[in-house]
């Protein structure tokens, strides 16, 4: 097989010519539309608020989810409004599929003579179904797109919280301990020492609370214990 010709400096002139020429919109009216051109669904892309929806409602729905994930980081914030927009997606993504077969039920109804209302209902929904199959197969891929990315941000917020949490509860009990060493030395006990710029949150008041409420717990669950058990000791918490 004989080797490519060598591209001559005139052919190389051509294509910078023509890449200049193809390098998108320049006008602001040319970039403006070739933006608006991301936006003929919504459901791709960075503008989650599409022009002909409610910005107040969007505001609701986004703290709405925030709210009912809990996020205490940046990167857990960050997270849950990425699972708000993909919702928003999934959300109107249903809407676009409800329209089609309302379309179809108000521009090409079937009405067959021998056939009730419900038939001819039925019938057109799947007359819409067949003239829009690649319509409808493009929003079911869409769908599917966004909601692969939404678990997969619920997984990661979830794996970060749970980590988040469990070192919370591990350094919560090591400062009861060391509050209560401290208590029995009859010293005061300050959690700034053993964690660093508290970032737990963890004051002395509030540890002296829980251990008293500690405390008192197992005071409780040693005389419920003592009074199934009468023969049992009662043993007071220290």
């Amino acid at each position: 097989m004989s080797s490519p010709s060598p591209i001559t400096e005139a052919q190389l002139e051509a294509n910078r010519n023509n890449a200049q020429k193809s390098s998108g919109p320049r006008t602001s009216e040319g970039k403006n539309r070739a933006r608006l051109n991301g936006l003929r669904h919504g459901l791709t892309g960075q503008t989650v608020v599409m022009p002909f929806e409610d910005q107040k409602a969007w505001e609701r729905h986004l703290a709405r989810i925030t709210e009912s994930l809990h996020p205490e980081t940046d990167l857990e914030r960050g997270l849950a409004g990425s699972i708000a927009n993909d919702q928003w997606r999934l959300n109107r993504a249903r809407a676009i599929e409800e329209n089609i077969f309302a379309l179809g039920q108000t521009q090409n109804p079937i009405e067959l003579k021998d056939a009730d209302q419900r038939t001819n209902a039925a019938l057109t929904q799947a007359q819409t179904f067949l003239d829009d199959a690649k319509q409808i197969g493009l929003l079911t891929l869409y769908e599917s797109r966004i909601n692969r990315t939404l678990q997969r941000n619920m997984t990661e917020l979830n794996r970060l919280q749970t980590e988040r949490r469990a070192a919370h509860q591990q350094a919560l009990e090591e400062a009861m301990l060391l509050a209560q060493l401290a208590l029995s030395k009859g010293q005061s006990y300050d959690p700034a020492r053993d964690f660093p710029g508290n970032g737990f949150g963890f004051s002395a008041t509030q540890l002296n609370a829980l251990i008293d409420r500690k405390n008192r717990l197992e005071e409780a669950r040693a005389l419920a214990k003592q009074s199934q058990n009468p023969n049992t000791p009662l043993r007071k918490a220290a």
